[in-house]
């Protein structure tokens, strides 16, 4: 298949360069060793872990995302802000953060699938943020003082991502869109993302849905 891309794409002027491809294995067959790929005499590099669409993906018996290069860049980021800005008010720095350090631990996190391990250590990071703005122990928890900015942690930041996601998705005019949508409409996950929120995606708003994100955010807070 490879060699027939390579013969295609010098009939229509298209250079595949080797050097810029990598072979990326997941599924069971992931720790097995495979032979080598060649794309007009140069070999293919086999890699373990893979970036696309600024996204990394990592090799594993499942599709599984890298989440360390995104968390280094979130405290670099972070800790440059809090340090360059340490005498503006604490909202102004909280401000910042939102603007260049958030979007790089919720970059395209609506259309992946985090698990709770993942979705906690994301939510740590930003919990950590407000511990630093607002010099916090680490002990204490962040989210009355999130609650009383008006802000969200970073699993409702992520479920009402989601939320606005598929509502976006549902109003798109194109059937494979729709097709899509109505199979994931089925899922256990979406079930447990209507249920979180209390909402039916069919029958709301854009507005609605952020109200209800701030509703579920503060029964957690003040019901524990």
């Amino acid at each position: 298949m490879v060699s027939v891309c390579h013969t295609k794409g010098l009939e229509i002027d298209v250079v595949f360069n080797a050097k810029k491809s990598t072979l990326f294995v997941v599924g069971k067959m992931c720790d097995v060793g495979i032979g080598c790929l060649q794309i007009g005499g140069n070999y293919i590099s086999l890699c373990t872990q893979m970036k696309y669409l600024g996204i990394h993906f990592r090799l594993d018996y499942n599709l599984d995302y890298d989440l360390d290069y995104a968390v280094r860049k979130f405290y670099t980021s972070a800790n440059s802000i809090c340090n360059h800005f340490q005498f503006s008010s604490e909202i102004s720095k909280l401000f910042l953060l939102e603007t260049y350090c958030l979007p790089l631990i919720s970059y395209s996190c609506e259309a992946l699938n985090y698990n709770n391990k993942q979705l906690n250590r994301l939510n740590v990071c930003w919990n950590n943020a407000y511990r630093k703005i607002f010099r916090m122990n680490v002990w204490k928890s962040a989210k009355e003082l999130q609650l009383l900015c008006e802000r969200l942690d970073f699993k409702h930041i992520y479920n009402l991502k989601k939320l606005l996601f598929l509502y976006k998705l549902v109003r798109i005019n194109n059937s494979v869109v729709k097709a899509c949508y109505d199979m994931f409409s089925h899922s256990v996950e979406f079930t447990l993302l209507c249920y979180s929120f209390d909402i039916a995606l069919d029958s709301c708003s854009e507005v609605d849905i952020r109200s209800k994100g701030f509703s579920a955010f503060n029964h957690i807070v003040y019901s524990r």
